[in-house]
């Protein structure tokens, strides 16, 4: 009779967080775009057009805030969906089930259970 051998869970890792391996984020932070929440990505590239704007317009820092606070609702509302959002029950921004921070959980790769990399949160 064959054996079949069984990979042990990457729960307990540091680099573990709901099935997903977050290797590649902990070694270069931020280094992968395609790991950020689409939703976050997308209103961080709307404020940032938003400063040159008010920038190239000479608005002030407390002047050009409240432009921002003033089209906020409607940027959201155009940029805020996500075929993957499930609520997360949470306060924080984007509230999505799916988010760790500005990290997109679907977006990680999947854990493969222990491997070489795994590293005890213990240790």
């Amino acid at each position: 009779m064959p054996a079949w051998l069984t990979r042990l869970s990457g729960q307990g890792c540091r680099h573990f967080l709901a099935g997903r391996c977050l290797y590649a984020e902990h070694v270069n932070p931020g280094l992968e775009e395609g790991f950020v929440c689409v939703v976050v990505h997308r209103l961080g590239r709307a404020f940032d057009d938003f400063l040159l704007r008010a920038e190239n317009l000479g608005l002030g820092e407390e002047e050009a805030g409240r432009v921002w606070q003033a089209r906020f609702p409607a940027t959201l509302a155009k940029e805020g969906n996500c075929q993957d959002y499930l609520p997360g029950g949470t306060t924080s921004f984007p509230d999505c089930a799916h988010a760790a921070g500005e990290l997109c959980l679907l977006a990680l790769p999947a854990c493969p259970g222990r491997c070489g990399r795994f590293f005890s949160r213990q240790g």
